[in-house]
């Protein structure tokens, strides 16, 4: 053997040392250690108390702390109500339904396991914030109207999980009594939609299943993407098509490395190359709905429309029975969810000025499917009877403006005071419930370092300038002040009602509507807006406000429904949210108090 062959049979050597350390490494960072749970608990007092201020001389004991946490959440709770029940405007509620399961979560828990599933209930409003009403064990449901919101007259949309197990009888008079106190005039009176990401995750499952433990091993070890532990299908799609495009590129029979490695059969070659294109199509339009924050309404037509032609193409291309199969399923599943969603997606996409009626009914004529066309006329005429109802609602006749001091308090400490930024905040917090995963909280985070500990800094400062003896500032005070001034401006005649010039113009700019013609109407009529990829819907409609005062008010309420309860990296969970492992040890009443005083605090 010459230096030629001993330096190439070092190379060869070295590359499946690599890869063969790298299937050696047994050891497993992504679990916590075995700390002691009293020494952690303790710790975390010891950093409430550091940045708090708050003296550490005294004796905690598990009763005291418990029933401080059930005061701090009935006080919360009050003014939860009274923020509630002074809100202007639609709520969504989302049930969702949380089940530990048998990994990780489950392995960290600190105690004995007292619940093994939780159902949430949470209310989003106009402004994409949400609050959690409700946080009970499986057994002890409770419906909504004991708990004192007296919000059911105000829920337009329940958002669902789109579940295999999942039937919408368990919701029984929870459902039944939100339909009865909604508005009649509107069929149906509470709107249900489904989850986006809980349909992709569906979708995925049904052929990643297929796959063999053994299969991704072998897979793992030629093309060395790392551990096979990955609960993310995003990953998992890019991982399958890069071993199918290194198939392609005939790169395991140019390399000797690969001959001591098992290989997939031709079959499971196929079952590889389905998941690659079938889930390949998902993930081209799950990044424009996931990733770029927070999505309102009015973008999931467009986008779903296109993964149901991308579906449907790939069908007809359909090279395998196997393909064939999976490809008519995964269709099949979409096209239900497709037909539950379309009137209100739809509704959504018309109130995009980008879009208007001219999208719906360009999607309509390329569909021959005999009842496609008249879907355009009934999503306008669900459109109309909302504008009618809207349009008769003296509550419509005044400004957008906030509500409650909340608003205030929030635009101070997150930018525009509830925007899509604001969204991605607030929303974060409920997906992340588990403190293991970083004090940052906030649910479906995208944005970890914008979490409540932003807000407790600022806590901090407030609380620095107050020691420094600076004037202290009084809300209840402030609220009183804003509420007169409030009243003495509604009492205020208009000068402008004699002003001919000005009155004239009112005339001109409206002439259109003295024909007859609705601020639906006259926003049907103008040209769509240029595409605009960037384009915020909510912002839009919020400038506008002054020129469409109704139509803006039905805009907010339909563009704000959350379409999908997961966003970002949290979308691409393969399995169902877990409760965090601290909750599911505690009695059940502390455990809805904790979790719903969380969010109540910055009322």
């Amino acid at each position: 053997m010459d230096n030629r062959d001993l330096a190439s049979g070092s190379c060869s050597e070295m590359r499946k040392k690599l890869k063969l350390d790298d299937h050696e490494e047994e050891v497993d960072y992504s679990r916590p250690s075995p700390a002691d749970p009293e020494k952690e608990a303790f710790n975390a007092l010891a950093r409430f108390f550091v940045r708090s201020g708050v003296n550490p001389n005294f004796r905690p004991t598990v009763s005291i702390l418990q029933k401080e946490v059930l005061e701090i959440h009935q006080e919360c709770k009050e003014k939860a109500k009274d923020f509630l029940k002074s809100f202007q405007g639609k709520l969504t509620l989302s049930y969702e339904w949380i089940v530990l399961g048998h990994g990780w979560t489950r392995d960290s828990v600190k105690g004995p396991v007292l619940h093994e599933g939780f159902v949430c209930i949470t209310a989003h409003d106009w402004k994409v914030r949400r609050w959690i009403l409700g946080y009970a064990s499986e057994v002890d449901v409770v419906a909504l109207d004991d708990q004192g919101f007296e919000i059911e007259g105000k829920v337009s949309t329940l958002l669902l999980p789109n579940e295999e197990g999942f039937d919408e009888e368990t919701l029984g008079g929870f459902k039944r009594g939100l339909e009865e106190r909604g508005d009649s005039s509107i069929v149906p009176p509470v709107f249900p939609v489904y989850c986006c990401a809980d349909l992709f995750r569906l979708m995925v499952h049904h052929v990643f299943n297929d796959f063999s433990g053994k299969l991704l091993e072998d897979l793992r070890m030629i093309v060395g993407w790392g551990k096979c532990s990955s609960e993310n299908w995003n990953l998992w799609v890019s991982n399958l098509q890069r071993a199918v495009d290194m198939k392609n590129e005939d790169e395991f029979s140019k390399d000797e490395i690969y001959d001591d490695y098992d290989k997939p059969s031709d079959e499971e070659w196929v079952k590889i190359e389905t998941f690659a294109r079938l889930v390949g199509c998902m993930y081209k339009v799950a990044v424009e709905l996931f990733e770029g924050g927070y999505s309102t309404s009015n973008v999931y037509f467009y986008l779903l429309a296109e993964l149901k032609v991308m579906l449907e193409k790939e069908l007809e291309g359909a090279d395998s029975d196997y393909f064939r199969c999976n490809a008519k399923w995964m269709l099949k599943r979409f096209d239900k969810y497709w037909d539950h969603m379309f009137l209100v997606l739809a509704t959504a996409s018309v109130l995009d000025p980008r879009f208007k009626m001219k999208y719906l009914e360009f999607y309509c004529s390329k569909n021959k499917v005999c009842d496609e066309a008249s879907k355009a006329e009934t999503v306008l005429d669900y459109l109309r009877s909302l504008y009618a109802r809207y349009a008769a609602s003296d509550i419509c006749q005044k400004p957008i403006c906030s509500v409650a001091k909340v608003d205030s308090k929030e635009e101070g400490e997150n930018g525009d005071g509830g925007g899509e930024e604001d969204h991605d905040e607030i929303q974060d917090g409920e997906e992340d419930y588990d403190e293991e995963q970083g004090e940052d909280e906030e649910d479906y985070d995208e944005e970890l370092g914008e979490g409540e500990e932003d807000c407790e800094d600022d806590e901090e400062e407030e609380y620095d300038e107050e020691e420094d003896g600076e004037e202290k500032y009084d809300p209840d005070s402030s609220e009183e002040a804003e509420r007169e001034a409030r009243k003495t401006r509604e009492k205020k005649t208009d000068a402008c009602k004699d002003f001919a010039f000005f009155q004239e113009f009112l005339k001109f700019e409206g002439s259109a509507r003295e024909f007859g013609e609705s601020e639906l109407d006259c926003y049907l009529r103008e040209p769509v807006m240029e595409w605009n990829k960037d384009f915020k819907a909510l912002d839009w409609w919020r400038e506008e406000g002054h020129k469409y005062p109704v139509l803006s008010r039905v805009s907010r309420d339909i563009l704000s429904i959350p379409i999908s309860r997961a966003t970002s990296y949290y979308a691409y969970g393969m399995d169902r949210r877990e409760p965090p492992a601290f909750v599911v040890s505690l009695e059940a009443e502390v455990a809805n108090a904790m979790m719903c005083s969380k969010k109540w605090l910055r009322l």
